[in-house]
C-alpha cells in the first residue's frame, strides 16, 4: 500500500469520526430540545397556578448576623426563554424566570461601629438585598448609631441552560435552595414529570430531591 492509500485510509477514518460525533451532537440536541420544552409548558403553569394561589413559602432565609426571612408569601414572578441557531433551525437556548417572596414586615438592625455598619452593609450586597440607611443622632448633635431596614423580600432568580454538548440542562441562580447562590446539572434523559415536580417543590420551599444534581 502506497502513501497516498494510507492517506486516504486515514482521512477516512477521520470523516467517519466526525460524522459519528456530528450524529451524536444531533441526537443530544434533539432530546435536550424535548426537555427544555416540557420544562418551560411546565414551569409556565406553574407560575400562573401560584399567581392564584398565592402561597407561603415555609423556608425560614436566614442572613448572617441580621436575622430571618420567614412566612413570605408568592408576590410575583415572571418566565421567558430565548432560541438560537443550530443547523439552520430554532432551538432552546435558555429559560429565564423569577420568583418574588414577600411579606409586609421589614428587618431592623442598629450598628454603633464604623467596622459592624460596614459588616451589614457587605452582607447585604452580598446577598444582592435592598435596604435604607438611616443615620441616628445624639440629642446633642453628633453620630450615635445607623440603623438599616430590610423589605422583606427574596427574588428566586433562575436560568435554565441547553447544553447540548453534554446533554443536560444546566440550572444556575440564586435564592432557590437557600439564601445564596446554586447550580444543578440535570441529564436531560432524566427529565420527566416526576423530576418537574421536585423542581416544583424546590421553588416553593419544600423538600426535594433535586440537591443531588447540586455542583
Amino acid at each position: 500500500m502506497g502513501l497516498l492509500d494510507d492517506l486516504k485510509k486515514q482521512a477516512d477514518m477521520v470523516k467517519s469520526q466526525q460524522l459519528s460525533q456530528q450524529s451524536l451532537l444531533q441526537e443530544s440536541v434533539k432530546l435536550v430540545e424535548a426537555k427544555m420544552n416540557q420544562t418551560f409548558l411546565y414551569l409556565n403553569d406553574l407560575l400562573k397556578q401560584l399567581a392564584v394561589l398565592k402561597p407561603t413559602n415555609p423556608t425560614a432565609y436566614s442572613v448572617p448576623g441580621i436575622g430571618d426571612f420567614q412566612n413570605l408569601e408568592f408576590a410575583e414572578s415572571f418566565i421567558d426563554y430565548r432560541k438560537k441557531k443550530i443547523y439552520d433551525k430554532d432551538y432552546y437556548d435558555y429559560i429565564a424566570f423569577f420568583i418574588k417572596w414577600a411579606s409586609p414586615a421589614n428587618i431592623s438592625i442598629e450598628r454603633d461601629m464604623p467596622a459592624t455598619i460596614q459588616k451589614v452593609r457587605d452582607v447585604l450586597w452580598n446577598y444582592g438585598l435592598k435596604f435604607t440607611e438611616e443615620e441616628i443622632k445624639k440629642r446633642g448633635g453628633g453620630f450615635q448609631k445607623m440603623k438599616f431596614t430590610v423589605p422583606s423580600a427574596i427574588t428566586c432568580d433562575i436560568t435554565i441552560s441547553a447544553d447540548h454538548d453534554n446533554a443536560r440542562l444546566v440550572v444556575k441562580g440564586k435564592h432557590f435552595l437557600r439564601l445564596g447562590a446554586d447550580e444543578l446539572r440535570i441529564p436531560a434523559g432524566d427529565i420527566n414529570e416526576a423530576l418537574l415536580e421536585e423542581f416544583a417543590k424546590m421553588l416553593i420551599g419544600q423538600s426535594t430531591s433535586l440537591r443531588k444534581y447540586r455542583v
